[in-house]
């Protein structure tokens, strides 16, 4: 597509899906500005977009974009990792893989899963193949009843709760089984688990997630044509009747655009509307009561090392996510925990020195490099039952302003896969829009 007077798009905030939609547009010609990148220097509890544990096989879109925009490269690509279960017995249990198709693949996988007693498995399997034949479905009302709720009314077995659906549900979305909507949790299992034998693969940047995604990303924008102005911090949305017309910033300064694209988290997002808009608009009175799950990450270095990655979920302590990789000296390994709540430092250290423990790892002395771990915090997107409903789409009722961000309202948890997908949903309407007042294109 060509433009005889090109497009101009405002993107405020660099979070994944602020940047997918800039590298989109940026990609298809539209003149596009990326602003407000002082959010991604805030404290990290400030940071709603960044509690992604995993990139899975399932996650499609993410692929995509890594493919399309060459991000994906032996030194700064993805490893793969197992998925494994600390059990309350001190014992290990890795979820099977296969390369059958469904439902062939769900047997050779469930069917072989330690982590579960046969007569769970056999419960779990026996329920799915009623699902399959469509002898049995989903209830109704499931987005109003907490995972735990459901899951015990189906299987009534509180013990694999806690080991299993629990961990799980933690390391899909970031919370608890008890506080999660049942509708939610079905939703992040069923891509995973009930499809084909790739999707329930899981990866891990090799690097970090600003070095993987963030740094490269921003660098393939300003390479097609894109502005990245990371200094600049929005303070208030000017407007006429129902439609942007610039952006104010800290600094005095003010930017306008045809189109402007908030990928900032709500709570900074609300700040900028005008009054009239929130009390108007149930879109946006909404997003005002949507609420954040705080955990604590730590990154403890392990003498011991690894040789492939190890995602290790634990139901029964302090930390039940878990991600042990190899470093890329190949001396020693990194050992992340996260950990629901923030935490203070006392916490950390005997929370830490009780992980490692269970793990039959050295445990932190006085001086030594496992001393005094430092924790950062993050946001998960609450999903209490109710919450469905008031993620707001990307599309918002001002005739300029598209919302993107994991937390929107994309069918998948406020993982690294929703971020994309927002982010690519903006992109496509701001494409299909055709022709804006005073544009003309050519095609």
């Amino acid at each position: 597509m060509t433009f005889a007077h090109a497009p101009t798009v405002l993107i405020l905030g660099g979070s994944p899906a602020g940047l997918t939609t800039a590298y989109r547009l940026a990609s298809k010609g539209y003149r596009v500005t990326v602003t407000d990148l002082a959010s991604s220097k805030e404290p990290p509890e400030e940071k709603a977009d960044t509690l992604s544990f995993s990139l899975l096989g399932c996650h499609q879109r993410s692929q995509a974009l890594f493919r399309d925009s060459g991000l994906v490269a032996p030194s700064t690509g993805l490893a793969e990792s197992s998925l494994e279960f600390l059990l309350p017995n001190g014992r290990l249990a890795r979820f099977p893989k296969s390369r059958f198709p469904s439902p062939l693949h769900q047997l050779l996988t469930i069917g072989r899963f330690t982590g579960l007693s046969w007569k769970s498995r056999w419960k779990l399997l026996s329920w799915l193949e009623q699902l399959w034949e469509g002898s049995q479905q989903l209830p109704a009302g499931l987005e109003h009843r907490t995972a735990q709720d459901w899951m015990e009314s189906v299987h009534g077995d509180s013990i694999v709760s806690e080991t299993i659906w629990d961990p799980l549900a933690l390391w899909l979305t970031g919370n608890a089984l008890k506080h999660l909507s049942a509708d939610a949790f079905v939703a992040s299992l069923t891509p995973i688990f009930l499809s084909e034998a790739a999707a329930n693969r899981v990866y891990y940047p090799r690097s970090s997630w600003e070095d993987f995604f963030t740094t490269p990303m921003m660098a393939r924008i300003t390479r097609a044509g894109g502005t990245i102005l990371p200094d600049l911090e929005s303070r208030k949305f000017e407007y006429q009747h129902d439609r942007i017309v610039a952006v104010g910033f800290a600094d005095g300064s003010r930017l306008s655009a045809d189109w402007y694209v908030s990928s900032i988290p709500p709570q900074r997002l609300t700040p900028l509307l005008p009054e009239q808009w929130l009390t108007r608009y149930a879109y946006f009175q909404q997003i005002t009561e949507l609420t954040t799950l705080p955990w604590t990450a730590i990154e403890v270095p392990v003498p011991n090392a690894a040789t492939t990655a190890r995602t290790i979920l634990h139901g029964a302590g302090p930390a039940p996510v878990m991600i042990w990789r190899p470093l890329p000296t190949d001396v020693g390994s990194s050992l992340t925990l996260f950990i629901p709540g923030k935490r203070e430092q006392d916490d950390i250290n005997r929370m830490v020195a009780t992980t490692l423990r269970s793990l039959n790892l050295p445990t932190p002395t006085t001086g030594t490099r496992l001393d005094h771990p430092q924790g950062r915090t993050y946001r998960a997107l609450a999903l209490f039952p109710g919450t469905k409903t008031k993620r707001p789409i990307q599309r918002s009722p001002i005739a300029n302003l598209c919302l993107a961000g994991a937390w929107t309202d994309t069918g998948w948890p406020a993982n690294f896969e929703s971020a994309v997908v927002s982010g690519e949903r903006c992109a496509q309407l701001i494409a299909e829009s055709g022709r804006l007042d005073g544009l003309h294109s050519e095609c």
